[in-house]
Formats: C-alpha cells, structure tokens, sequence
C-alpha cells in the first residue's frame, strides 16, 4: 500500500501563525487590566488596536501608549458596553477609522462578592447588564459586519467560575457561565460564515480587582493553586493571541482555561 505523506507547511509559515499585521482588533475593558494586557499583546504581533472603555481618559492614555510602544494604530473610543446605542456607534466608529473588524474580545467586566441574600437587584443586574448584555449586543454588532466580510474571530472573556462554583460570587458565576454557553451557541452559528468563536477563563489573575481581596483569601489562593502564585496580566497575552490568529484555525466553541491548575484538582 502506498504511505500517503502530507507536506509539512514551511518553517516560514509555522513561525508566522501567529503574525496580525494589518489585522483590526476590537477589544473592550482595555484601558486598564487584562483587557490593555492583551490589547498589547496583539499590537505586538501587527494588529491596529480599538480601546473601548467607559472611561474616555483612561482609553485615550491605553491607545497612545499602545501606539507608541508598538508602532501600531491604536484608536480610543468610549462606550458603555450594555447601552445599545453605545456599542452600535462604537462599532460604526472602528469601522470607520480603522476598518473592517478582524478580531472582537469581549473583556469588560466586573465583580461583587458577597452573599447572594445580601445583593440588591441593582447589583445583580449591573452584573449582567455589562457581562452578559455587553457580550450580547458587541457579538451581534461586530457578528455583522464579520458575516458580511465572511471572517473573524470573536473571543468572550468568562471565567473559571464559569465552569465551577465558588462562595459568594453567585451573579457574576452565573454571567460567566452564560458567556461560555453563549459562545458555544454563536460558534455553531458563526461557523458557516467563516467565523470562529472561544472564550479564555481565567482563574485567580493579580490585578486590582484580586487585589481587593482580604489577605486571607489572597493567601488561600495562592495555597489552592497549584503553581502557588495569582497568574500575571501578561499571562494572557499568549492564549488571546493563539485564539486571535491562524495557530487556532480549526479550533471553535471551546473555552480556554487559563488558572495555573486550579481547577485541575
């Protein structure tokens, strides 16, 4: 029987998976935290970065640093990620000064943590409204204009309390969890349009929302975790950009955990 043998690719085009030059790159939460970790990230590999943050400043200080450390475009625009209008003109705003859309992350969020009896509706629904609704409504407005052009990749940052349960965070758990089910469901959808759609869910990462912690918890943390420490910011740079490129092209629908083995045991 003849041996069917499949060429390997070139070295030239192995090493260059991971290239986004000229790519567009919408990330939202990225003025600060790990949402301007991996905005970095992917300046750094070619792509022209979208800031968006609810707070015009803090996005305006992100796109100049990323510009000039780079070398890369970098464009800040504020919005409110759960208003309809927001995310709509903010779309139609990267579209317009950048160009077509290549890659959307979905990383605005935050935490409350504290018995379930103890929240208000209020806080519950903030919760969701910037999670869930804000994942919502950027899938559908960049989903768009990513079918027309017949590509993209989409990559919704959940959680590892997505995946498992943990005390005293029952809101933000359960929009985690809708994100990665929601992401599988718009990976099925996506699929025939040429879009891939992950998550990343990290674990116990030190930024300033982890380091709100009581040093108890902080201290339990890195206890639990097997590589006994809280991930860095920077440690998402490689699983956002794997996700964002062609090293990934036949992966979709899944979700990446990134939590240095804590929820392995």
């Amino acid at each position: 029987m003849t041996e069917l043998v499949t060429a390997l690719p070139s070295a030239t085009a192995v090493r260059g998976q991971n290239d986004l030059t000229g790519r567009v790159a919408l990330i939202t939460g990225a003025g600060s935290g790990l949402g301007r970790a991996m905005a970095w990230g992917l300046a750094c590999h070619g792509a022209n970065i979208a800031i968006v943050d609810r707070d015009a400043a803090i996005a305006e200080r992100c796109a100049r640093e990323i510009s000039n450390g780079s070398g890369t475009r970098a464009l800040a625009v504020r919005a409110d990620v759960s208003r309809e209008d927001d995310v709509e003109n903010a779309t139609n705003r990267v579209l317009q000064d950048l160009g077509p859309i290549d890659i959307l992350v979905n990383n605005a969020g935050h935490n409350i943590r504290k018995p379930l009896i103890d929240f208000s509706l209020a806080e519950f629904d903030s919760l969701h409204e910037v999670h869930v609704r804000g994942t919502f409504l950027f899938c559908r407005a960049v989903g768009r204009t990513m079918q027309a052009q017949r590509r993209g990749t989409i990559i919704n940052i959940a959680s590892v309390l997505g995946h498992i349960a943990a005390k005293n965070v029952a809101p933000y758990a359960a929009a985690k969890a809708a994100i990665v089910q929601l992401t599988k469901v718009l990976a099925l959808e996506f699929a025939e349009h040429g879009i891939r759609v992950n998550s990343i869910a990290p674990g116990y990462i030190d930024t300033p929302l982890t380091r709100q912690h009581a040093s108890d918890v902080r201290d339990r943390i890195t206890r639990t975790t097997p590589l006994g420490r809280f991930g860095e910011a920077r440690e998402l740079i490689g699983p956002v950009v794997f996700l964002a490129s062609e090293a990934s092209s036949f992966i979709t629908g899944s979700s990446l955990i990134v939590d240095g083995g804590w929820t392995a045991q």
